[in-house]
């Protein structure tokens, strides 16, 4: 199992705290970035093997890479994606398509997360090729990626679902086993070369995979276990949070 983090973006709803900075590695408390705490948490599952999809001010996250191999004992790859500042996420998956000869996890680089997250989606036993970590919430926004979720597997992935018809969300964290992983890449080979898929979200080929008839199980999680750090007043909420609760997040 290898874990891939999805970290090209220029972050610009974080300007200016990104107009030198990558979003990953803003800090949370005490020096420690939101990469850091990524690694930290892969690394208390075993997880070995890391591949971080660089793009926006790659150098400095390389910089980093450097010391937290060393730190973390994790053999960390970085992949360059060239088209980081004309397209979508998809385009930076579909750069990581050689490494995924074996099973892996995808994590979106703006997610910060409990390790129980991860330890629970690598026990989740649902005999599903693909699984997606989900959580449900009283109300939806129009930014939040929605799903459709019936019987325990998700129907419909995308942020234009009506917000009365959703009932759950993804996190950006999905776990890709056995036949999945060849499926993945011939249907992320058949959008890029598509031009409007330049700018589509990864999820856009989830669903591409659901319309093929392939089961997407779910991993059910408290809202209370994750964030997302798309504007300045989640990284303060996440910061504050980090401090009040005994550095819960961080352990």
């Amino acid at each position: 199992m290898k874990a891939i983090i999805l970290a090209a973006g220029k972050g610009e709803r974080l300007m200016p705290l990104t107009s030198d900075t990558p979003k990953s590695l803003l800090e949370l408390e005490n020096g420690t970035t939101l990469l850091e705490s990524q690694l930290i948490n892969i690394n208390k599952t075993g997880i070995t093997k890391v591949v971080i999809v660089t793009g926006y001010l790659t150098e400095k996250i390389e910089s980093k890479v450097e010391l937290f191999r060393e730190k973390y004992n994790i053999d960390i790859q970085i992949i360059y994606n060239p088209f980081y500042d004309v397209s979508n996420n998809l385009l930076s998956l579909w750069q990581a398509k050689h490494e995924m000869e074996s099973d892996f996890i995808i994590i979106n680089g703006d997610d910060i997360f409990k390790d129980s997250v991860l330890f629970g989606l690598l026990e989740h036993d649902n005999n599903q090729m693909i699984t997606m970590v989900i959580d449900r919430k009283k109300k939806y926004d129009q930014d939040d990626m929605k799903l459709i979720i019936e019987n325990g597997k998700v129907l419909k992935v995308s942020k234009k679902i009506p917000l009365n018809e959703a009932n759950g969300e993804s996190i950006g964290m999905i776990r890709v086993t056995g036949e999945a992983k060849t499926l993945m890449i011939d249907t992320m080979e058949k959008m890029v070369r598509i031009k409007k898929n330049m700018q589509v979200f990864y999820l856009e080929m989830i669903q591409e995979l659901i319309n093929q008839g392939i089961t997407i199980g779910i991993h059910e999680i408290s809202p209370k276990d994750w964030a997302e750090i798309d504007f300045h007043p989640d990284l303060e909420h996440i910061r504050k949070k980090i401090s009040t609760f005994n550095k819960e997040w961080m352990k």
